[in-house]
């Protein structure tokens, strides 16, 4: 190989490698988790899962989704997550991907991050839970990077 082509070749390695970009087929999503957060599974389901390092996890639950402003019971309901102790706040907005409904609970020592997103025929969660005194700065770098989150289908 002369040197130019391995330059170049160095250089795409290293585009590819230090890319975080997640496809996960099983959700019909592709996401840019945050450092540190690498993924660990992805189950197919139903619902489908993608788990990640640091207690952040990924859900794509098949069916019609609650409205986005519907109560937080019912949201978790229709993906079979349990309501954690004590609901701390709960709003709405808006991510690239589409609206949302974003919670936070605490359970014990620990929090929980839950963002709803409703779309067509189905809802992706992701929930971000860890203990009180991690979950400031995880949460703030799961928030960042749900921008990179996109429905693939």
């Amino acid at each position: 190989m002369n040197r130019s082509t391995l330059l170049l070749w160095l250089l795409l390695s290293c585009a590819v490698a230090c890319s975080r970009k997640t496809e996960l087929n099983a959700l019909g999503l592709q996401y840019e988790p945050p450092s540190g957060m690498a993924l660990r599974a992805e189950e197919p389901g139903p619902p489908a899962v993608a788990r990640f390092e640091a207690g952040l996890e990924l859900r794509s639950v098949q069916g019609t989704p609650p409205k986005v402003d519907a109560p937080p019971e019912e949201v978790l309901g229709a993906a079979g997550i349990p309501v954690p102790d004590k609901r701390l706040n709960a709003t709405s907005g808006t991510l690239p991907a589409g609206p949302v409904a974003r919670y936070e609970f605490q359970q014990g020592t620990s929090r929980t991050l839950v963002y709803f997103l409703p779309l067509e025929g189905r809802a992706v969660f992701v929930l971000y839970t860890a203990p009180e005194r991690d979950y400031g700065p995880g949460s703030a770098r799961v928030e960042r990077s749900l921008s990179t989150l996109k429905p693939t289908r």
